[in-house]
């Protein structure tokens, strides 16, 4: 489906340079821009900065938008072009200075906007439920060129996704209530038909795992699961879990020191 993000943001050199980046590809490939010269992320700062100055009241002052267009087509230039300007053109930025990026490092390509919230004028456009705002502007656009929009896919995933979540969930309450160890739960969770992926850092720490459900092949973050799904949840069930990050480490610690407290008071009032 077709999905936007947009938020009022102070405004930095460091941004501008993010979406000028893309990644792995080197730089990405600028898609539209209105008002600025230059191609420095500083430079470009500075030109904002101009017409900034007329509105020192306003602290977030630029616009920092994301559109994420439909996989169900490829978008030539030209309409990625035309549905950026739209949601400029709707929230009130298509005559204020912008910079429009495309990436696709991450395989699905996305549109970066970065746009200056002060006009001419030294007036500061409203950001008043531009998330909101910013998402009701894709669905109209995805409605319009016969897409998917996000209440569609919501249906659909409705539909096909969460009873497979459902089943993982029973899998995680049943494995975690009987295991003493992260191997005994992850052979618990396989006899389940799920498989568990830890995610391990450079360091070789644990920070996290993901849960493969064998027989839809969906692969979901324990956190996409539910709230009490996840390496947290298993240190609360005392489940020895091996090589953790620092801060996974301290909440063990926590858990063990309340654990201990509890059967000490529990004790005392036997």
């Amino acid at each position: 489906e077709m999905v936007s993000k947009a938020k009022s943001i102070k405004g930095s050199a460091k941004s501008i340079e993010y979406i000028q980046s893309d990644k792995t590809l080197g730089d990405a490939m600028e898609l539209d821009r209105n008002g600025i010269i230059s191609n420095d992320p500083n430079e470009i700062l500075q030109e904002f900065r101009l017409m900034q100055e007329a509105n020192e009241k306003c602290q977030k002052n630029t616009i920092s938008i994301v559109i994420s267009p439909s996989s169900e087509k490829e978008f030539s230039k030209p309409e990625l072009r035309d549905i950026a300007r739209t949601h400029l053109k709707e929230l009130g930025l298509e005559n204020n200075q912008y910079l429009a990026t495309v990436h696709q490092s991450t395989g699905k390509t996305h549109v970066h906007i970065i746009a200056n919230r002060i006009d001419e004028q030294g007036k500061a456009v409203s950001d008043s439920f531009i998330s909101k705002r910013t998402q009701e502007i894709s669905e109209r656009i995805a409605k319009e060129k016969g897409l998917l929009t996000a209440k569609d896919w919501k249906k659909i995933n409705d539909v096909t996704i969460s009873p497979v979540k459902e089943e993982i969930k029973q899998a995680h309450d049943f494995a975690k209530s009987k295991a003493h160890d992260f191997t005994q739960y992850s052979e618990l969770m396989k006899s389940k038909g799920v498989e568990v992926i830890p995610t391990i850092n450079k360091q070789g720490e644990m920070q996290g795992f993901k849960l493969h459900h064998e027989q839809s092949a969906m692969t979901f973050k324990a956190s996409e699961i539910g709230k009490n799904t996840g390496i947290k949840d298993l240190l609360q069930n005392r489940v020895q879990i091996p090589n953790l990050t620092a801060p996974y480490l301290e909440i063990a610690k926590k858990i063990a020191t309340k654990i201990i407290r509890t059967t000490i008071d529990r004790g005392m009032s036997m």
